[in-house]
């Protein structure tokens, strides 16, 4: 019996996260609502954040641990598969309007030079030392405070639903919701990632791939659930938002995390592969959102799906 539970806690992680994300999405669209701001503010912030803690416990242990060119490796996987797998399956699914196309693209491109600026001091130094995450957590900071004071400014040129009730009750209910979502979210992923390891390792699978695909892919389930779940409410800007803050995120507070507790060398492959391969893939994403006028074309998510895919069977074989 006991060589069956990695598969049944396996089950029962994917079933928390279905509806963890299922419960969370319905308390932001409620609080975006209530305070009058844009989804796509909500999503890059508390969204992003709260989707963003499995890679940030996954590479923090990892750098405990003494092995922070995981948390590198994982932060990076998650980046590419973020956009080039879940939010190109968004835009081939649902074809999402490309609303607030001016902060859209302002995030996009600070995404772009977040990953320049983490290039260069690679290269440079050749590798992440604790000065350069502590200045990522700096960066982090000062994002986390541009978007709220962004979010003010936008929330006073909306005009408030009429019919959004606010009692005592309903907030309660939301409150609830948003965190007992955020729990059974990150708890459904710890449990995916260190069942399906155990569960790959069972099956004789190599490490490597382990490292690139699963544990990136197992990191990122909850940006993928939210995005279906999203798609379903049809809250398109929420998963486009989201996405975006975490993969922001992914460099400012998970590399910046990791290095500050523990400095590492920049191995060859991740600059002549792995970086150059995250960065096709969003720079796709920021040339889709400038190009269309209004909304995305399914052949954008497509050839996004395709990019990573390339990435992954170039890796693995």
């Amino acid at each position: 019996m006991e060589e069956y539970s990695p598969y049944l806690l396996f089950l029962i992680g994917f079933i928390m996260i279905i509806k963890g994300s299922d419960w969370f999405i319905d308390a932001t669209i409620w609080i975006a609502k209530v305070l009058r701001v844009p989804n796509i503010i909500i999503g890059a912030t508390l969204v992003s954040i709260c989707t963003t803690l499995p890679e940030a416990m996954v590479s923090g242990s990892s750098a405990i641990n003494g092995n922070a060119s995981i948390a590198f490796g994982n932060a990076l996987g998650s980046i590419a598969c973020n956009t080039g797998f879940i939010l190109g399956l968004t835009i081939l699914l649902s074809r999402p309007f490309i609303k607030e196309k001016k902060k859209l693209r302002k995030t996009g491109l600070f995404l772009v030079f977040l990953l320049v600026l983490l290039t260069t001091f690679a290269i440079v130094f050749g590798e992440i030392s604790r000065i350069t995450g502590f200045m990522f957590l700096g960066i982090l900071v000062l994002y986390l405070y541009h978007n709220v004071k962004d979010a003010k400014m936008s929330s006073s040129e909306i005009k408030q639903d009429e019919n959004i009730e606010i009692t005592r009750p309903i907030i309660i209910k939301n409150v609830a919701l948003f965190v007992v979502g955020i729990i059974l979210t990150i708890w459904g992923a710890n449990l995916l990632v260190t069942n399906g390891e155990k569960i790959a390792r069972m099956l004789n699978v190599p490490d490597i791939i382990i490292g690139v695909t699963l544990t990136a892919f197992g990191t990122s389930l909850p940006e993928l659930v939210t995005a279906i779940t999203a798609i379903a409410k049809k809250a398109h800007d929420i998963s486009i938002g989201n996405i975006l803050g975490a993969n922001i995120l992914n460099i400012i507070l998970v590399i910046g995390l990791s290095s500050s507790i523990l400095p590492f060398k920049i191995e060859h492959s991740w600059l002549t592969y792995h970086i150059p391969f995250v960065f096709a893939i969003v720079l796709l994403l920021v040339i889709f959102s400038m190009a269309n006028k209004e909304r995305f074309k399914r052949w954008n998510g497509l050839l996004m799906i395709a990019t990573y895919f390339a990435y992954i069977y170039f890796l693995v074989f």
